[in-house]
């Protein structure tokens, strides 16, 4: 009886019958057809039991801790960096609670299932503010889960909550996704470059502020996605409407990265005659919404707009140079950034492309790379207080971006792995 209600009986739709229904994005059932794909599968699947495996290993959970989970290893000591900032708890930095949910979507692991929900629970309670002036936001990565000065929307991300809620009708997970659809507001007086306020900022008129497409846009769309989906309301289809046309309307669309916003109608202003990529722009949930949203709502500028981003994101800098009369600027996360490659070659059939980004995954470029059977290292001794187990350059930003790729990049483009692989 006591483990019952520890760990109460849940009931779980199959995989397949998931799949079937065609919901949740991009995401296929796992597929060992040939070794490649098998190799690809074996890794994305002992990276999850690692890191379920590491909640009792390294002692995770306390009270403010339940269910969050280590940003940073730190091979030196043997620990995860537990005492540093911005390197310690997690709070969802590039997605992991989207990586752990897909994949227990694909396979119906209850230990996963387990392992997701705390995690769910714990970044929808602990890691976002429920009143005052940071209402709706959440804290950047920290030694404590309040302690980073950064309070924005791309922690708080309905993304991260959704398929939690539709597969468990969890009616708490429904209402802190509903606090969400006025979070943008509170942007008009937080200030997200908080290390740097002020600096070289063009005025804006009131109720407009600067936001950017990835971290924050799509962020707060995938609030009022989820509502307009729970209610139907349509006020919330049209914000999401007015945002995606007035993007497309921009000159260089998603790759000006940000815009002025005007707060009351939703719509992005400007001439967005200037490239501006960050690297982070589409790793907290903005492919995933946006393979929704396209799928859900016709805006052909918008669509536009966004497989120009994804085509470009990952381009060499001839490439960029030839089409563009801006700097190439920085680039970071190639491997997690291959599956907007995969998903702009099959949205326009382009094979060459879809070789391209099989090429940017298994190049391992800013990611975890594909190991070569499993390799985890049990290690124990005198030297360490307890028997611990490691993963070679493993860190969760690059093992959430990996385990996404990996599982997108299969359902988008499987038959030509093998003549990337060759």
């Amino acid at each position: 009886m006591a483990q019952a209600n520890a760990v109460p009986p849940q009931l779980m739709v199959t995989p397949d019958r998931i799949h079937e229904a065609g919901v949740f994005g991009i995401w296929s059932l796992p597929d060992r057809s040939t070794p490649m794909k098998a190799r690809i599968e074996d890794q994305n699947s002992n990276l999850v039991d690692f890191y379920v495996g590491e909640v009792d290993r390294r002692r995770w959970y306390g009270f403010w801790n339940h269910g969050d989970i280590m940003h940073t290893y730190d091979f030196d000591r043997h620990v995860w960096r537990y005492d540093i900032g911005g390197f310690a708890w997690d709070n969802s930095e590039l997605s992991p609670d989207l990586w752990f949910w897909t994949s227990v979507l694909r396979t119906g692991n209850a230990a996963a299932f387990r392992f997701a929900e705390a995690l769910t629970r714990h970044t929808g309670e602990v890691d976002v503010y429920h009143l005052g002036r940071f209402k709706g936001l959440g804290t950047r990565h920290g030694v404590q889960h309040w302690s980073d000065s950064s309070k924005q929307p791309r922690v708080s991300n309905a993304m991260y909550r959704r398929i939690f809620y539709y597969l468990t009708a969890d009616e708490r997970a429904g209402d802190l996704m509903r606090d969400l659809v006025t979070s943008d507001l509170a942007l008009e007086h937080v200030e997200i470059g908080r290390k740097v306020p002020g600096a070289q900022r063009t005025p804006l008129s009131a109720g407009v502020i600067d936001l950017s497409f990835g971290t924050m846009w799509c962020s707060v769309a995938s609030a009022w996605l989820t509502e307009w989906e729970r209610t139907g309301d349509k006020k919330w289809r049209e914000r999401l409407l007015n945002g995606m046309d007035s993007i497309g309307r921009l000159k260089y669309g998603w790759l000006a990265g940000s815009a002025p916003y005007d707060l009351k109608t939703g719509r992005f202003m400007g001439a967005g005659d200037k490239i501006s990529i960050s690297h982070l722009n589409a790793v907290f949930g903005a492919l995933e919404v946006n393979a929704e949203l396209l799928d859900l709502l016709d805006v052909p500028r918008y669509r536009t707009a966004w497989l120009d981003y994804c085509r470009w994101f990952n381009a060499s800098p001839q490439e960029w140079k030839a089409k563009f009369d801006q700097p190439f600027g920085r680039r970071n996360l190639k491997e997690g950034h291959s599956r907007l490659t995969a998903y702009v070659a099959r949205e326009t059939g382009d094979r060459e492309l879809a070789i391209r980004a099989w090429k940017e995954f298994l190049g391992g470029d800013a990611g975890l790379g594909l190991s070569t059977g499993d390799p985890r290292v049990a290690l124990k001794g005198p030297a360490y207080v307890r028997p611990i187990v490691e993963w070679p350059d493993v860190s969760t930003n690059a093992a959430s971006q990996w385990g996404l790729a990996a599982i997108e990049n299969l359902a988008l483009i499987p038959d030509a792995l093998a003549d990337a692989a060759n």
